[in-house]
């Protein structure tokens, strides 16, 4: 927590510093943009073309699934070369609050989920990141997907389990994971180190009159509650008291719930999209039919670095990401997986059920944005 809490600070220091510096910067991204020329329209082979004159193409992401994108986009484009930093996402926030103080723009492509607002309300209005949309991909992507970023791919906070140990969904109600019979059964990821469980969390809270009605749902009566306190905030309190386990990532909860060949009796918060792992043997499943909610959707953006030193790499690596023109690039497909959701009208993914047809709660970025700082005290008092 006081790691992270640093991290946060530091951002914060570099981003509202010494106010001449960053009208300079400013000045110099505003500069950049224009000199980028994003508006004018370019094919796959005019770009790959200026491309090629160009450095390394260094891409900050949160998801690792973009590593597989870095191998096909250099299949595709011989004598290209990809360099993935892997962040979470306070690591990315302070390298882009760096790159931004020292001027020393080294970044091209950014994905982050952007699960604090922080993207959003700190770094596209400075320009540091940039919002750019392929003019020929524009018109295919599904509503709701293009509008204060580019998304790459939706995916969701959600309960997952075993399937080998659960023939059908263990529990009907997120109230449930409350009761003795689950205690100790629940693992899940740091909301200090993910931003999805963070945002899943500070929705809950946002979605306290929701709660509490599930909870009288499930047990007759209304919810009894502190002077002070609502039902979101109560719940996450009981998960702790009931000896929620907190482990750093998703990728630990579905290697603990469903490794392969397994027959775990754990319950998990879990990123849907952690169903591809089936594929190599894990019996992990998504809980779509969960009462109040399924889970939070939570969308991958994807956008330009401000100040990119590799304007036309990064714009080719966005299409390639996005499957190009007419969607069947290899780049897309990492993101077309079990557990996973395109966001093109044009092209289906593995999922087996539509987004639209789960009851997902959905990010409100300015309340994530305005409320972090106060469930992240919250935490940390849960935890003394």
């Amino acid at each position: 927590m006081i790691k992270f809490m640093a991290l946060y600070l530091l951002t914060m220091i570099i981003l509202t510093g010494c106010a001449a510096n960053n009208a300079e910067k400013s000045g110099t991204l505003d500069d950049w943009l224009v000199a980028a020329n994003l508006d004018v329209h370019k094919t796959s082979d005019e770009l790959y073309a200026a491309a090629l004159e160009e450095d390394m193409l260094v891409v900050y992401s949160t998801s690792t699934r973009v590593m597989d994108v870095a191998e096909s986009f250099e299949r595709q484009y011989p004598g290209l070369i990809v360099k993935v930093e892997h962040l979470r996402e306070p690591e990315l926030y302070e390298t882009l609050a760096e790159n931004y103080e020292t001027g020393n723009f080294v970044g091209d492509v950014i994905i982050s989920a952007d699960g604090r607002g922080i993207m959003f309300y700190e770094f596209l209005a400075k320009n540091i990141a940039v919002k750019y949309v392929p003019h020929d991909i524009a018109d295919k992507i599904l509503p709701g997907n293009n509008e204060d970023f580019l998304m790459l791919a939706g995916e969701a906070a959600v309960l997952g389990y075993n399937e080998l140990y659960y023939e059908t969904p263990p529990i009907n109600n997120w109230w449930e994971l409350t009761e003795d019979k689950w205690q100790g059964m629940l693992f899940m990821p740091n909301p200090t180190r993910s931003m999805t469980t963070l945002a899943f969390f500070c929705t809950i809270i946002e979605q306290s009159d929701v709660m509490a009605q599930a909870y009288e749902e499930l047990y007759g009566v209304p919810l009894a509650l502190p002077d002070g306190e609502n039902a979101g905030r109560e719940f996450i309190r009981r998960l702790i008291t009931n000896g929620a386990n907190i482990v750093n990532s998703s990728d630990e909860v579905a290697e603990i719930i469903g490794a392969p060949g397994s027959e775990s009796h754990y319950l998990g918060i879990v990123i849907s999209s952690k169903m591809r792992l089936r594929e190599i043997g894990y019996e992990i499943y998504n809980h779509y039919s969960i009462e109040p909610f399924v889970g939070l959707y939570t969308p991958i953006n994807v956008m330009m670095a401000g100040g990119a030193g590799n304007v036309n790499g990064a714009r080719l690596f966005i299409r390639w990401l996005l499957g190009e023109a007419d969607g069947q690039g290899e780049g897309y497909q990492p993101y077309l997986q079990s557990g996973a959701w395109s966001v093109r009208s044009d092209v289906s993914d593995d999922s087996g059920v539509r987004s639209s047809d789960l009851n997902l709660l959905r990010l409100n970025r300015t309340y994530l944005y305005e409320n972090q700082e106060t469930f992240l005290e919250f935490w940390e008092g849960l935890l003394e």
